[in-house]
């Protein structure tokens, strides 16, 4: 049994905690060399930083409590419309602690809660979106389930066994000690790109750092769109142009100015803006090119 087979099958297996099949993960994502699937695994397992772009599953729309004070020491309970601008956001729920946490939580004999800070639920009353007769509003609070957080538990499980099946279907001794590795097997950089963005949501997500990410697309054919989505990758003015060009005049991503561009980036030869990782960037250069040639929905 190859390590891919074992977190497809530790994913389906209630036995075998989330927070142990995604050890499995980050052990071939680092026999991999691909950083940014270890980074996520990381993050998963240790929590993610104030500053890092979380995946969509761990971003969830809630519900708002709200407990009105009147006469006679009476007490109302009642959900809070939402309103737009500035407390919009005081509807979502960020979830950056570990995924032990997550479990705890999970686990609880009650559903979690968030409460508002103090002014923030002035601010909310101010706005007159939601109005109790001779009351006002005392405390608002976001209500969580604990069902929704056992679905995003299940998530990360899912895109855990995704990562294994993707790299099985054409890399099946990934991860094994002397496998192929993305230095070694150019392919296999492609793979892992689509494998990360699987797991941070839809559209081509291309790490520009750390931890911040941005969404790039390219329609067949949109060359301005081409070339300022590569520029957006970190790259020169000049070598941004250089490889549009690459790709305009030869029509094709194996041919020789291209691929000679893009082992110089996968080298370190040319320079990246930020702290990019030039396996990220040589996929995401791929991808792009993919989508102005129409080789692939972008």
């Amino acid at each position: 049994m190859t390590v891919l087979d074992e977190i497809i099958d530790a994913s389906t297996d209630s036995a075998v905690t989330t927070a142990d099949l995604l050890r499995k993960v980050q052990i071939v994502a680092h026999r991999l060399g691909a950083s940014e699937v270890v980074r996520w695994a990381k993050s998963e397992l240790t929590g993610y930083a104030d500053d890092a772009e979380l995946p969509t599953y761990r971003i969830m729309q809630t519900s708002v409590m709200g407990t009105f004070t009147g006469p006679m020491q009476s007490v109302i309970q009642q959900h809070l419309t939402p309103v737009t601008g500035r407390l919009e956001s005081m509807w979502a729920m960020e979830f950056r602690v570990p995924l032990t946490e997550l479990q705890a939580l999970a686990s609880s004999k009650s559903d979690p809660q968030r409460e508002w800070p103090t002014f923030m639920v002035k601010a909310y009353e101010a706005t007159g979106a939601f109005r109790i007769q001779y009351h006002h509003l005392f405390s608002a609070h976001n209500v969580i389930t604990r069902q929704s957080l056992l679905g995003l538990l299940d998530v990360v499980r899912s895109k855990a066994m995704e990562f294994a099946l993707e790299l099985q279907t054409d890399y099946p001794d990934a991860g094994a000690v002397g496998g192929p590795t993305i230095s070694s097997t150019p392919g296999l950089s492609s793979t892992v790109y689509n494998v990360t963005n699987n797991i941070y949501g839809d559209g081509s997500n291309i790490a520009t750092g750390s931890h911040a990410r941005q969404r790039s697309r390219v329609e067949k054919g949109d060359s301005r769109a081409f070339l300022r989505a590569v520029e957006d990758l970190g790259l020169t003015a000049a070598d941004a142009s250089e490889f549009v060009s690459a790709v305009q005049e030869e029509g094709a991503l194996h041919k020789p100015r291209v691929q000679g561009f893009l082992n110089r980036v996968r080298s370190g030869a040319l320079q990246l803006g930020g702290a990019i990782a030039t396996d990220t960037v040589a996929a995401s250069l791929v991808e792009l090119g993919k989508g102005f040639l129409g080789l692939q929905a972008s």
